[in-house]
């Protein structure tokens, strides 16, 4: 509908007020869907807390939740709502109400049941239809006697109209159709799905994507779509409304039924429809659908996402359980979609809404580009510019409004001038971003450029390995690929046989340039392997943790009755060689052996020479033993870098000494293909184990994005981390499957008061400075610890009867 706006009130070239976007679209995927994916975050807006700091970042992310999630998402979606309206008012003879009712309850059920999955697969075939749908309704209006085939259309439309380009004798036009668009437009408005740097669902798409790979792929496939396939059926059905009805007044006698209230140049396509064979109209209504729920439910989604991810479990509950997120997310689903059938009722028209939400996000864009390539861009720069750009664009609407007429190139220009002062300004005039969290975000998504080199220099960090040159030549690449398609696709269809040739020779060029610099730039490993996150082969080796001083085992417990050689074992503080039927430890390595572990390294103190004399008799037909010496007790990250000869740059399993983990678990965590760790159910563990509430209470807590990852690992936890986390938080038992890109961590995390560096903490460090990714593998299972002499009798009766094979 909005495309056939344009071509009725401006003519074909009119669509460069949207063709221009393509600019936007492919910087995106040459420059910016490789960052969206390395940073991680589940919706764009947690974008800002990795990138900002202190209260600002939090009031920004607060802000645009609401904003862009309720204010712009409804908006938008009343746009879809209106050009829905209308068709079924046209083919159905429906009116606005019943319309809005039936879609309400479709939308809402389809988009609340079936979840970001099911919005994916059912797109893809709902795009199939939907395109079938558009190139049939093409086909039959040419057929129309009034019409004439293609050669009649063009016949009878004024050359001008046809134009892909506008009059420049005409510059006033010139200059808002085209020039504006290509030279500022692109690079300066914010407009939802279009947005400079990618956001919005777009972000979602990328957020979405398995790698870096795919994040390029599907968001190279939505341009091409987007830009390449869809406009010509539109254009064509345009062109023919001009022809059979020329007026307003000629749809209105042709429809009488219609409600007059909607008669607008975009009903014009609508109109158009009911020239379609039966056949052919169920189709074409099917596609109509199913245009209409994908962009729908896509929507829907994005906004719940933000209203409820990025405000309410931000702001107003923190500590429910997942399943209570769910039941909100489905509320907020209804209720936006409530929201978007009410805004409907006050729009007339698809450009009308087209050009309010341009004049609202004016202005911003430039921020939107440069805020991952220059480190100095700050909260305040943010706030500035969506300030600024709200009130001169709602100051300009207000004078309007009073009868004021001012050109709509001087509102989008000077919008466009104050909100870029005011967020410069604001940028240099207030605190960057404090120095830890521009390290952070630098080692997580390590954009390219000299924009970061201060932060670089500071942290003594390496240059990013992606090339700014390689993406602006695959930028022009793209835009030319597509570029060349739309207008060589038009050409050939108007019967410019030489101009399409020459367009022809350059989509086959550029896409041969695409296609031999696509590979260099994106390889399928780069992600994975510059972040530590491949495991190519399961693993075989493991390091158990055996060289804690056991002061909590050595302390004496007169309710427990112990044999001699386990009182011995305790006193000494060797938890791991306290006897059950042989040392525990034995236990400990005999499930690693049924996982498929076969390289075992303990790491020990000097004194642990009773252990190394164990194993040196043991008889060992699948395990090979070896040792680790950690001089000094300081801590489990100190103790996995005593084991890194025998890494030697392997994927490797880390445990405690003391604690037996169930087969299934660890045999689990070895078929994982990235770094992973059980998070362990805290009511199992207290169920089925012997661990008693107070000590599970001092386990590590792990906080767990919706993407199943390690966000955060509270080592330690004091009561304000606990509640901050809620009741449901899994628990760590301090079981890891890592690759050598720990080490770093383990060298550079800070010590505690006590001068020991624990694993847990270097985790959390490679996750926020390194990029690591860690997958939290849900687990219901409880583990047997053997940290006090009390446990001793239950691990004991636990333990009676398994078989033991090293």
């Amino acid at each position: 509908n909005l495309v056939t706006n344009f071509v009725r009130e401006g003519g074909v070239a009119a669509n460069w007020a949207w063709w221009a976007f393509l600019l936007t679209g492919m910087a995106t995927v040459f420059f910016y869907a490789r960052l969206w994916r390395r940073s991680r975050v589940l919706t764009d807006l947690e974008f800002y807390e990795i990138r900002y700091s202190g209260r600002p970042a939090t009031v920004v992310r607060g802000f645009r939740a609401l904003y862009l999630g309720l204010f712009f998402n409804c908006m938008i979606m009343a746009t879809v709502n209106l050009a829905a309206v209308k068709i079924a008012n046209v083919m159905l003879g429906w009116p606005m109400g019943r319309t809005l009712a039936v879609c309400t309850v479709l939308n809402v059920a389809f988009a609340a049941t079936s979840g970001l999955w099911g919005v994916m697969v059912t797109d893809m075939i709902q795009f199939g239809i939907a395109m079938t749908g558009s190139f049939a309704a093409a086909y039959f209006a040419l057929q129309q006697p009034a019409v004439g085939g293609l050669s009649g259309l063009f016949h009878r439309i004024p050359p001008a109209t046809l134009g892909l380009i506008p009059d420049f004798g005409n510059w006033q036009l010139t200059l808002s159709v085209l020039v504006i668009p290509l030279t500022v437009q692109w690079w300066s408005v914010w407009y939802p799905g279009s947005e400079p740097g990618g956001g919005s669902y777009n972000a979602q798409r990328m957020l979405a994507a398995k790698s870096e790979r795919d994040a390029l792929a599907g968001t190279l496939f939505f341009n091409v779509a987007h830009y390449a396939l869809r406009p010509w059926p539109w254009i064509i059905v345009a062109l023919a409304s001009m022809i059979v009805f020329p007026n307003l007044s000629d749809i209105a006698a042709a429809f009488p039924y219609v409600d007059q209230r909607l008669i607008g140049h975009d009903m014009a396509y609508s109109a158009m429809l009911k020239f379609l064979p039966t056949g052919f109209l169920g189709l074409m209504i099917a596609g109509l659908l199913a245009a209409y729920v994908s962009t729908l439910s896509t929507h829907l989604n994005w906004g719940t996402s933000y209203l409820v991810h990025d405000f309410y479990r931000r702001f107003v509950r923190a500590d429910a359980a997942e399943r209570h997120y769910v039941f909100v997310g489905r509320v907020v689903t209804a209720l936006l979609m409530l929201a978007a059938a009410g805004v409907t009722f006050v729009l007339q028209s698809a450009r009308q809404s087209f050009e309010l939400l341009m004049s609202i996000g004016a202005g911003t864009g430039l921020i939107y580009l440069l805020r991952w390539f220059w480190w100095r861009i700050n909260a305040w720069s943010e706030i500035a510019a969506m300030a600024s750009s709200f009130v001169v664009s709602v100051g300009f609407f207000v004078v309007q409004k009073l009868g004021a007429q001012i050109p709509a190139t001087v509102v989008l220009l000077t919008t466009i001038a104050i909100t870029t002062v005011a967020w410069i300004a604001a940028t240099y005039l207030t605190e960057p971003t404090d120095a830890a969290t521009l390290e952070g975000f630098y080692r997580l998504v390590r954009p390219a450029g000299r924009g970061w080199r201060d932060v670089r220099e500071r942290a003594n960090l390496p240059p990013s390995s992606d090339s700014i040159a390689q993406s602006l030549l695959g930028w022009v690449l793209g835009c030319t690929f597509i570029y060349a398609a739309l207008f060589g696709a038009g050409s050939f269809l108007y019967g410019r046989l030489a101009q399409g040739a020459v367009w022809l020779v350059l989509f086959i060029a550029s896409g041969a340039g695409l296609a031999r610099l696509l590979p260099r730039l994106w390889s399928a490993s780069r992600e994975e392997s510059s972040a530590g996150n491949a495991i190519a082969t399961p693993p075989t080796k493991a390091v158990v943790l055996a060289r804690g001083l056991g002061t909590r085992m050595r302390a004496a417990d007169d309710h427990v009755q112990l044999t001699a050689e386990q009182s011995a074992a305790a006193d000494a503080g060797m938890k791991a060689m306290i006897a059950i039927d042989r040392p525990f430890l034995d236990y400990v390595l005999s499930a690693l052996a049924d996982a498929g572990f076969t390289e075992i390294c303990i790491v020990i103190g000097p004194e642990h020479s009773a252990v190394r004399e164990h194993y040196a008799r043991a008889a060992l037909n699948r395990l090979r033993v070896s040792f680790a010496v950690q001089e000094r007790p300081l801590g489990t990250a100190n103790a996995v870098l005593a084991a890194a000869n025998f890494i030697d740059g392997d994927a490797f399993v880390v445990l405690n000494a003391d604690n037996y983990y169930p087969v299934d678990i660890l045999r689990e965590l070895r078929a994982q293909r990235e770094p992973a760790s059980p998070a362990f159910e805290r009511a199992a563990l207290l169920r089925d184990g012997n661990i008693p509430p107070e000590r599970v209470a001092r386990y590590a807590l792990l906080d767990i994005d919706a993407g199943g990852y390690l966000r955060r690992v509270a080592e330690k936890p004091d009561e304000a981390a606990a509640r901050a986390l809620g009741a449901h938080a899994a628990v760590s038992m301090n079981v890891w499957l890592l690759t050598p890109a720990i080490f770093e961590a383990c060298q550079r995390v800070p010590p505690s008061a006590r001068g020991e560096v624990e694993l847990p903490n270097a985790v959390q460090w490679a996750i926020d400075h390194l990029g690591l990714r860690v997958r939290a593998m849900p687990v219901q299972a409880t583990v047997l610890d053997l940290s006090h002499r009390g446990d001793v009798p239950a691990v004991a009766a636990r333990l009676r009867g398994t078989k033991v094979k090293l």
